[in-house]
């Protein structure tokens, strides 16, 4: 077996009824209550691919220190990937570890060519965001035309969903643009000396390029715009073969995001000073990228996030990332599975 990242937070332990976590600092008894299956039966083991750095996917880190992994009966063990998309997608379908979770948009593509991997639930939305220069006063997608847009990936979910919009806009993506790779940090420096027109990218890295503009860079648009605020944009995707044999730890574990999920919602504030362990920047900021997201706009398996899958198959489909033969709803009825019902 090939080698993977080094855990970033070791696995978990039941300590007593009382549900404490071997985390350094004890686990403040009762803060949440713990089932009946946390209390009287054996952990249920799970490794779960996390970037590490992503602040729209606080829930991870958040459901580790409020203890929702432990209550809902889990054990489970945070594997770093970084910006590795590519190689926890491997992780995972490999059986590596069991889940991880990442934007549908990048997911679709290894999806519908039949990677072994299922939604089970989604977390949050709102966290790719496309600039522009605010003197140029660019209103619409149109106008991108013949432009330079940055971005930190060709295959970037930021480059997907920005492709789509310029689509619609009636422009070609593949044709009527030039796309340039930069990292995040110089995709502001890029636009101030106008190598490039406009820079898409995710959270934290854009938003921290949009403050950092102080006023020269307006959001043109993002997944907080349209009819894109009220959709998840990140999952929580696990492989097959866990689903089938192991469906209770499955369903725990989505369980115990999506409840670590409205939690960072009502607590903004706590959840940007749990990922101050894991990010250098400061946490009142932290708190306004939280805020600024969808964390309590998440839905189990079922038909809720089976439209909303539907819906970017349906984009990524109208520009050609996904075959024209793909039925954006069957596809979205294969790869979204009901594990809490």
């Amino acid at each position: 077996m090939a080698d993977f990242p080094q855990s970033l937070i070791s696995r978990r332990h039941l300590i007593g009824a009382a549900g404490a976590l071997a985390v350094g600092a004890p686990f403040a008894a009762g803060l949440l209550d713990v089932p009946a299956l946390a209390q009287t039966a054996a952990p249920l083991k799970v490794k779960l691919g996390w970037s590490g750095t992503g602040i729209c996917l606080i829930s991870v880190p958040a459901a580790v220190e409020k203890g929702f992994f432990v209550k809902h009966g889990l054990d489970v063990e945070i594997v770093k990937f970084g910006s590795a998309f590519d190689q926890s997608l491997e992780a995972v379908a490999s059986g590596k570890i069991d889940a991880t979770v990442n934007f549908i948009l990048r997911f679709l593509k290894p999806l519908e060519q039949g990677i072994n991997i299922k939604f089970t639930g989604a977390l949050h939305g709102g966290c790719i965001r496309v600039l522009t220069p605010t003197e140029a006063g660019i209103t619409d997608y149109t106008q991108l035309k013949g432009k330079t847009i940055g971005v930190v990936d060709l295959a970037s979910a930021a480059k997907n969903f920005t492709s789509v919009q310029l689509y619609k806009a009636g422009l070609d993506p593949y044709k009527d643009v030039e796309w340039r790779v930069y990292p995040v940090d110089l995709l502001g420096e890029a636009v101030r000396k106008g190598e490039i027109f406009a820079a898409a990218d995710a959270d934290p890295g854009i938003y921290l390029v949009l403050k950092n503009s102080q006023g020269r860079l307006t959001e043109l648009g993002g997944l907080a715009h349209g009819i894109y605020k009220d959709l998840s944009c990140c999952g929580v995707a696990v492989r097959n073969e866990f689903i089938t044999e192991n469906k209770p730890a499955a369903a725990a574990l989505t369980r115990a995001l999506l409840e670590s999920a409205d939690w960072v919602h009502n607590n903004p504030d706590e959840a940007a000073q749990i990922f101050t362990a894991y990010s250098p920047i400061a946490k009142p900021v932290l708190a306004e990228i939280i805020r600024s997201h969808t964390h309590q706009h998440h839905f189990g398996g079922g038909p809720d996030l089976q439209k909303e899958v539907a819906i970017y198959a349906d984009d990524l489909k109208t520009v050609g990332i996904l075959k024209p033969r793909t039925d954006p709803a069957k596809l979205s009825d294969r790869i979204v599975v009901d594990v809490l019902s």
